[in-house]
């Protein structure tokens, strides 16, 4: 297993029958490569989201959530708009840098009554960041919930084998819901999704294709919990999932996915004394934190055995394992081992973001070149990112994932000042974990052909 192993933590590639082996390793091998890859792409920094669960309503009929329209043993409510934005003051005002609105899938707010809540929280200072975790829309509810400042949208898929999808889901369409994820990461949120691990009938080699599900849609958030039966649903009599089988297919997520964000979910603290803990220090590097009302908190219940845990509690255990608690807003690659500020600037120096917005308008002829040759995924699905801020500098073209930076330079660089402020800003971004490859202009003139196999081959 440890040939499988080192090749994930180099590579961050395996094939379906490699996942296969791990996930039937009982090794705690997988578990410590994890926390190293967490540690060396992410950090030691816990990011900490606000969940709110402002509505329990849910349209759907899914096989295994106490949420589940035909269960009328569930008290419904739906939180108003000035509980809400009251749930967000007081989040900020705790030192929370992320809200999470999470409900049922129906659609007790209309778009536009949930934008105007959006911009509302969006006036706290200091501004959080939004996620939102609400179901299935369309393209322009999601469009306007962008507009209003929602930054991150949460839609778990929960397998990906499509037999098991209708079997557990009736009357939805596993196609919309990867069309609602494709739709999200065209509109630039970042994009969390996730799977039940334990469903019955489930095996391993769905579970593998699973994670490589993940893998291919390059999410950025990625939610894994063991499934446990609800007393109110059809699966009441069937067996649950294992903590230590959730455990792995997290582990494996984040040897594929390095720089993600994975929370260390409520599900596996339910099945495990300290999972939370343990889970943090097999890949995890993110806890919500339910701050919704008491007197509502447990009519949500989607499986019995939440558990919640407060900040100084949590904390004080983060100390005792030797992580600390980040104090930003936690978007993909904002570790100060990789990007800071945040790669798109949501927050944080507004001069240079308003720097990148023009360069991104004003290529030069033989950026845009190459550009249209390397957007949208067109090289071996790698996604490039245009004129995009690291600290002070502002790189040509960067791709996040594979931690590789393309520099397009004219005849200026030659000369003796900025060939020394060039290898400056390379060796900054190197101290970033980043691979700087630089091409002159006339490279992209004449052999564009072999710059995208230099690229390939790195």
């Amino acid at each position: 297993m440890q040939d499988i192993i080192e090749k994930a933590k180099k590579t961050h590639i395996l094939s379906k029958n490699e996942i296969v082996k791990l996930l039937k390793n009982n090794s705690d091998d997988l578990f410590n490569a994890a926390d190293e890859v967490r540690k060396n792409f992410v950090g030691d920094g816990i990011h900490l989201r606000a969940l709110i669960e402002f509505s329990n309503i849910c349209k759907n009929n899914c096989h295994y959530c106490g949420l589940r329209a035909e269960n009328t043993n569930v008290e419904r409510y739906v939180l108003s708009k000035d509980e809400i934005i009251k749930l967000a003051k007081n989040a900020v005002d705790m030192g929370f840098r992320t809200i999470v609105m999470q409900s049922g899938e129906s659609k007790v707010f209309s778009a536009d009554t949930l934008a105007d809540i959006l911009l509302e929280i969006k006036k706290l200072n200091p501004t959080p960041a939004i996620t939102l975790s609400i179901g299935e829309l369309t393209t322009e509810e999601y469009k306007i919930l962008k507009k209003a400042g929602a930054d991150r949208f949460l839609l778990r898929i929960e397998t990906t084998d499509k037999e098991l999808y209708k079997k557990y889901h009736p009357n939805m369409d596993f196609e919309n819901r990867a069309r609602c994820l494709k739709d999200l990461k065209e509109l630039d949120y970042e994009v969390g999704t996730g799977c039940l691990v334990g469903l019955p009938e489930q095996t391993l080699e769905s579970l593998a294709d699973d994670i490589l599900f993940f893998k291919e849609i390059n999410a950025d958030m990625i939610g894994i919990g063991p499934f446990i039966p609800h007393k109110d649903t059809p699966l009441k009599d069937a067996k649950g999932g294992s903590f230590e089988l959730a455990l792995k297919v997290m582990a494996i997520t984040r040897l594929l996915l390095p720089n993600i964000n994975i929370p260390a979910t409520t599900a596996m603290e339910a099945l495990k004394e300290n999972g939370r803990i343990i889970a943090l220090q097999s890949g995890a590097n993110v806890v919500m934190p339910n701050i919704t009302l008491d007197n509502v908190r447990k009519k949500y219940e989607i499986y019995p055995g939440k558990t919640s845990v407060t900040y100084d509690n949590l904390e004080n255990k983060l100390q005792q394992i030797g992580r600390i608690i980040s104090k930003d807003c936690g978007f993909r690659g904002d570790s100060p081992l990789t990007l800071n500020p945040s790669p798109l600037g949501r927050g944080k120096h507004p001069r240079k973001i308003k720097q990148a917005r023009y360069l991104r308008k004003n290529m030069t002829p033989q950026e845009r070149k190459l550009w249209n040759t390397i957007k949208n995924n067109q090289i071996n699905n790698l996604k490039f990112k245009r004129q995009h801020p690291i600290g002070e500098y502002i790189v040509d073209f960067i791709c996040i994932e594979k931690r590789l930076i393309l520099e397009i330079d004219g005849g200026q660089h030659n000369y003796k000042k900025n060939i020394r402020y060039d290898n400056e800003r390379t060796k900054y971004l190197n101290s970033r974990g980043f691979q700087v490859l630089r091409f002159w202009n006339n490279d992209i003139d004449n052999n564009l052909e072999g710059i995208i196999e230099k690229i390939l081959s790195v």
